[in-house]
């Protein structure tokens, strides 16, 4: 495989993965901040944080902004000036896919071009207006559709390890950014006993990660994002 094919299969599902995350993050930060009381900095701009996007946030737009979440929601989806929003990471990933049709299945690529189209016929954005989880849930479904079709419907070569090389390097680098803002933003946990704020963070961090089975099936007891003695993760 040449080495343009190759870097290709990579970045098409790099970016899709990036989709799906911003998705993820966007609505399980909205369901947190209806239920915790943080300050105003604490609620929306973690997530421009993430997406490594503070210092362009910063540029376009004024300081009070990165406490409005409709204006943070709206650059992390739609703004195309964010090359990590939804929708900047949907139209490159349809572009690479272009690009290897004699690669990828006619399916991969119906779900790739489809879903570029829903976002910018109209549709998507009046689901976005209408049923805000909705559409975020819709984006991660359609990149869980995506994965399944490469695994059902590509052989097993080197077109798709790139594809996983991709997905997967997305993937990590996303799960190290989500617990660094953790961190150093909203702060480490206290010692002793997690305060409810903080096990609100760690479940928000799971859900965020795609996490929460996981790590309650690897771990038993109460959630803690203190580190466990020795043996007490399966006691």
């Amino acid at each position: 495989m040449i080495s343009r094919v190759a870097g290709t299969c990579f970045w098409m599902h790099r970016h899709l993965e990036r989709a799906e995350n911003m998705a993820r993050l966007v609505r399980v930060n909205r369901s947190f901040v209806l239920d915790m009381d943080l300050p105003s900095l604490e609620q929306w701009y973690p997530l421009v944080l993430v997406a490594g996007e503070q210092k362009r946030f910063a540029e376009l737009f004024p300081p009070d902004a990165a406490n409005d979440g409709e204006v943070v929601q709206d650059y992390l989806t739609w703004d195309e000036r964010n090359p990590a929003s939804i929708v900047s990471s949907s139209r490159r990933a349809r572009e690479n896919g272009r690009t290897i049709r004699e690669v990828i299945s006619r399916e991969m690529w119906e779900t790739l071009n489809g879903f570029l189209h829903w976002l910018q016929s109209g549709v998507g954005k009046r689901m976005y207006r209408r049923d805000r989880n909705g559409f975020y849930q819709h984006v991660q479904e359609v990149s869980e559709l995506f994965q399944g079709q490469c695994q059902s419907t590509l052989l097993y070569e080197e077109p798709l390890d790139f594809m996983r090389l991709g997905m997967y390097l997305e993937r990590a680098g996303q799960t190290a950014r989500i617990l660094d803002v953790k961190h150093h933003t909203l702060g480490p946990s206290t010692g002793g006993v997690d305060t409810p704020i903080e096990v609100a963070q760690w479940i928000a961090l799971l859900y965020s990660c795609s996490a929460m089975e996981p790590f309650f099936k690897h771990r038993h007891g109460p959630l803690s994002g203190r580190r466990s003695p020795p043996g007490e993760e399966r006691a």
